[in-house]
């Protein structure tokens, strides 16, 4: 630990957790702030939306460098704190922001106002190539295409086309507890002739939950399903998928408090999301020993291609997902167990607060 970093000060903007937006961002800015504490920052976290806007004007006075937790609603409060005291502003960005932008249909004057916004911004940080390619698209057109491949592997980029500074920082793994009584589960031991499938995530629109449901009917009866997590699709899964609750094969248990018990009585866990930045879901199946299969979205080719292809369908169907699920189960297990290992490596802690400490530094300076 350096004695310039005891000297920096860091406001982290940040959404208030609510069970409106629990996920992956509220795991990784808690990582954040953590992260960069132990690498002697003094970091001050606040809600941008239950914060008197006095009392954020306050901190960011006093403070060296403004982190905003995801390229929304915080960077929009970082950028007026930016405007009134002139500090370096960061803004982290999770997700593929064109495929965000369409599937929340953002108008026109949406995006005219995030692309002024982000005029203001010193850094990017994004979760990922995928991410950081969309970021530069949508700022940039096809000049930030240009530069895409002068971008990879934690490089800034500068170019003549004014492209933003980005550099591309992996979502980091912090270990998870193993406490058996903050999860419910009526799920069996695996075995060989009953597969136990997970799912652990948001049932919402871009995750694609429905097709949970038609991958399941393409297994074998002995096939069963645990659905772990909430949201507004979930009454609607439920309807859909009653003749199979009613055969015990599926199961929905609800939001659960995120520790290994969430991924090790499966098999296998699954992802189906249209779009992704990094998913901690599909880190954290591999950090607890669980495979997880998922669809050839950019995000997950760029996760597993190198290390575990088989662990990607070979399209975006259902019955793709189901063959991929049955020729996992025919591999053997320690080399399956060896490829995660590889890949859970390249997001430890120690190399993630490594790259904040760097963009904090080139920020200020």
């Amino acid at each position: 630990m350096g004695r310039d970093n005891l000297m920096i000060r860091v406001l982290l903007l940040q959404d208030p957790v609510s069970s409106n937006n629990w996920g992956g961002v509220q795991t990784m800015t808690q990582t954040l702030q953590h992260a960069l504490q132990e690498q002697g920052f003094k970091v001050t976290a606040l809600s941008w939306q239950q914060t008197n806007f006095v009392e954020l004007l306050y901190e960011a006075r006093h403070s060296d460098v403004l982190v905003a937790s995801h390229n929304f609603g915080p960077t929009y409060c970082g950028v007026a704190l930016k405007t009134l005291t002139r500090k370096p502003l960061v803004s982290w960005v999770h997700g593929p922001l064109l495929e965000v932008l369409q599937m929340s249909k953002a108008s026109w004057w949406k995006r005219r106002w995030l692309k002024h916004v982000c005029g203001y911004v010193a850094r990017f940080v994004c979760v990922s190539q995928t991410t950081e390619s969309s970021l530069l698209g949508f700022l940039s057109g096809a000049c930030a295409q240009s530069n895409v491949s002068s971008n990879r592997g934690n490089s800034s980029s500068t170019s003549s086309c004014k492209t933003p500074r980005t550099v591309v920082i992996p979502n980091a793994l912090t270990p998870l507890t193993g406490n058996v009584d903050s999860f419910v589960s009526d799920v069996n031991t695996p075995s060989l002739t009953n597969l136990s499938i997970g799912f652990i995530g948001r049932l919402s629109q871009e995750k694609r939950p429905h097709l949970l449901l038609e991958t399941l009917r393409a297994l074998p009866a002995d096939a069963q399903l645990s659905v772990v997590g909430d949201g507004v699709l979930r009454s609607e899964l439920e309807d859909a998928g009653k003749d199979l609750m009613t055969n015990g094969r599926l199961k929905f248990l609800g939001r659960q408090v995120s520790n290994r018990n969430l991924y090790t009585p499966y098999q296998v866990t699954l992802l189906t999301s249209k779009y992704e930045g990094c998913p901690m879901t599909a880190l954290e199946s591999l950090a607890c020993g669980v495979p997880c299969v998922a669809l050839p979205i950019p995000a997950m080719r760029e996760l597993f291609e190198l290390d575990a292809p088989y662990l990607l369908a070979h399209d975006e169907t259902p019955q793709a997902l189901a063959i991929t699920i049955l020729n996992l189960m025919r591999r053997p297990k320690e080399r399956v167990q060896q490829d995660m290992a590889r890949i859970v490596s390249k997001h430890t802690l120690l190399l993630f607060a490594n790259s904040w400490q760097t963009v904090i530094n080139e920020a200020i300076n």
